[in-house]
């Protein structure tokens, strides 16, 4: 039986929607960062203030984007509407060392998540303009990504010392 030859296309997104999906993206990470700063600010100020200051670096970015969309001519988009989902979520506080682990585990895999997800950004870009500011936003989501994972590090250095206690 003869196979048939696979065909690997490559998605190019117009511009508009490429800077779109990207303040999207961005405005997401802010809502994270600021839910996650919330969260850990009775148990750890630390961590608290670390995502505070993530989310302040995911605001700068959107506000990066609008420039780039104004320097390139595009119309002003509106403000996103506030998602059902996010407004009725209840508050969750961490306050205890496992789940502190479980929450940067997962704000770790988060930030891996929107680092990939700005690389296939600006593989689907075609507009060459674009090309710098796309690998400048990937070199501070390599940073971003990178601080956690070494916050986490050392938490969980900490986290085993205090079992062992």
């Amino acid at each position: 039986m003869p196979e048939k030859p696979t065909r690997i296309t490559r998605l190019a997104l117009v511009l508009d929607e490429l800077l779109t999906l990207a303040e999207a993206h961005e405005r997401a990470e802010v809502a994270r960062y600021r839910r996650l700063a919330f969260s850990f600010l009775p148990f750890d100020t630390a961590v608290s203030r670390l995502m505070a200051s993530l989310g302040i670096q995911c605001e700068m970015r959107v506000e990066e984007l609008h420039r780039l969309s104004r320097q390139l001519g595009l119309p002003e988009a509106s403000p996103p509407q506030a998602s059902p989902q996010a407004a009725s979520a209840p508050p969750f506080f961490v306050s205890t060392p496992a789940v502190a682990f479980d929450v940067l585990s997962q704000a770790v895999t988060d930030a891996g998540y929107s680092l990939h997800f700005h690389e296939h950004l600006r593989e689907a870009s075609t507009v060459p303009a674009l090309y710098p500011a796309l690998t400048a936003v990937i070199k501070q989501k390599r940073a971003e990504h990178a601080v956690l994972e070494g916050f986490l590090a050392s938490r969980s250095g900490l986290t085993q010392m205090e079992q062992r206690a």
